[in-house]
């Protein structure tokens, strides 16, 4: 059997990534100056892959923080430090520590071969979290400057009210450190980096990160698909067509596809089929969201799924009995904070073509 040629649900690289070659070119101009980069991108668009794939390829010393599983600002403090240990020799680390004005508790866990780092937990003293971030600025250097990539960076909020003000006034004196602030809100993000009284206000180079151009995900995956069927044009588009060439959902479609094609062979519904198997497969799960909704995220989700209208338009209203625009609206904000839809310039889009699919389905049972 040949080795399935797709990959989905975790970062990818090599043979995996496709093209980006303009995001990466624009990324490597940027960490190369004295300037930050805002990276914005829906979920699952492929950004924490982009941004890796960069960060290899120019050789240089990087952190990686995703905020969305930082539950406080001392583990943040500590998430930080104990991925400054993997990169650093721990004699070249003591003498910093020990101007900390917290000393962190270093455990090795003999299970996992990991370093754990503690700093009082539940504390909500923000002198850890300084002296770690300056840590990183001591390493650093003007000809070897370390990149601090902080992803979903809109959580902030949510780990401390006062998490922007205090980060900016410590990030602000950094001058051997490039930034790169990624997150999936764009409203959010928006709102730290471009309201005026926010106290990130233009930080840093904001940059948008949309899908793949149809032509290069097709090229992508008609050189895969090629390799099993003469009808790789078709089984390409058709799967185009169902994903909207979402990265995400159309690496798992033809991860899918392709493991039907190689099995049982062609068919002129193998794209359809595997589309369904991945229906059903997640049949519980997209049960247990659909019975989590309220009327209202019902009614513009059953009928975002039939119809091309915007679902502020007043066809929509009138064809779906959706109400009053403002409530409308402000669903269709709360549906895009909780990742179920997606907003990219003025349109508005369920974001799993599956999920979308599987309303359709059950709703002509």
């Amino acid at each position: 059997m040949k080795e399935n040629p797709f990959k989905f649900g975790t970062v990818v690289d090599g043979p995996y990534f496709i093209d980006r070659k303009d995001e990466i070119s624009k990324i490597s101009s940027f960490i190369k100056g004295v300037n930050h980069l805002i990276l914005i991108s829906p979920r699952r668009f492929g950004k924490t892959s982009l941004i890796r794939k960069v960060m290899n390829e120019s050789g240089r010393t990087f952190l990686y923080i995703d905020l969305q599983l930082i539950i406080s600002v001392d583990d943040f403090a500590s998430q930080l430090l104990k991925r400054i240990y993997r990169l650093f020799p721990m004699e070249r680390l003591k003498t910093y520590l020990k101007s900390f004005r917290i000393i962190p508790s270093v455990i090795l866990n003999p299970v996992t071969g990991e370093t754990e780092i503690s700093f009082r937990p539940g504390s909500m003293n923000t002198e850890p979290l300084e002296d770690v971030l300056n840590l990183v600025e001591k390493l650093s250097s003007p000809r070897k400057k370390i990149i601090l990539i902080l992803d979903e960076f809109q959580e902030i909020f949510r780990i401390h009210k006062e998490l922007d003000r205090f980060l900016r006034s410590i990030m602000q004196i950094h001058k051997n450190i490039n930034y790169i602030f990624s997150g999936s809100s764009e409203s959010m993000i928006r709102e730290i980096f471009e309201r005026k009284s926010s106290p990130f206000y233009h930080f840093g180079y904001l940059m948008l990160l949309g899908r793949i151009p149809d032509p290069e995900f097709a090229r992508f995956l008609n050189d895969n698909f090629s390799i099993l069927s003469d009808n790789h044009e078709k089984i390409s588009g058709e799967i185009l067509k169902i994903t909207d060439s979402h990265p995400y959902f159309t690496q798992q479609l033809a991860f899918t596809a392709w493991d039907d094609l190689e099995r049982k062979g062609y068919a002129e519904d193998i794209v359809e089929s595997s589309a369904n198997e991945i229906v059903q497969s997640h049949d519980n799960d997209f049960e247990r969201l659909w019975n989590n909704l309220n009327r209202t995220d019902m009614i513009i989700l059953a009928g975002m799924a039939q119809s091309i209208s915007s679902p502020l338009s007043v066809e929509f209203s009138n064809q779906f009995g959706t109400g009053a625009a403002s409530t409308v609206f402000s669903t269709l904000q709360r549906l895009t904070s909780k990742g179920i839809l997606i907003k990219e310039g003025p349109k508005y889009s369920i974001d799993d073509p599956f999920f979308k699919r599987w309303i359709l389905l059950r709703r002509q049972l």
